[in-house]
């Protein structure tokens, strides 16, 4: 997919969820949570480095995203995003339950940025970060009352995702 492409499906995306800026990536996982009508649950591991830093879970009750514990928290955002991208893709080929079983070191092949998903789910969660980095700087600070945010929203010349 184009980065124009990916750019206008990724602002659709987000506002098909709900989620404006800035970015608070518990809301998104709430929104994307509500949307499948599964609960995804974040988990902060120590994993082995070198290893993967983050990794999803499809479990049968839930979906888990584990993140690498020994990172700063930008970039355990960032890899937030990355596996909340996946869950969005919802990939058949998503790392099941019974591939853990024996333990958090095997994370079946998803290291490798070779793969074109894998590629596509990095570049997306990159933009988000970008947008919403950028939105922080220039961007008043969110209205905590929802109706003056929507004024906001209404009358300002700044409307939602770049």
């Amino acid at each position: 997919m184009a980065d124009r492409q990916l750019r206008k499906r990724i602002r659709l995306e987000l506002q098909e969820l709900g989620v404006q800026p800035p970015l608070r990536i518990d809301e998104l996982r709430s929104a994307l949570a509500a949307q499948r009508d599964r609960p995804i649950v974040i988990r902060r591991a120590p994993l082995p480095m070198p290893g993967p830093v983050g990794f999803w879970l499809d479990l049968p009750d839930a979906d888990v995203i584990v993140v690498q514990e020994r990172t700063t928290q930008l970039h355990q955002d960032h890899i937030i995003l990355h596996e909340l991208c996946h869950l969005k893709t919802d990939r058949p080929q998503a790392p099941r339950w019974e591939n853990h079983a024996a333990g958090f070191g095997t994370e079946g092949g998803r290291c490798s940025y070779l793969d074109k998903e894998e590629c596509q789910v990095e570049k997306a969660a990159t933009i988000i970060m970008e947008w919403s980095s950028v939105l922080e700087q220039v961007g008043p600070p969110p209205a905590s009352d929802p109706a003056v945010r929507s004024v906001n929203l209404a009358l300002g010349d700044r409307q939602g995702w770049l």
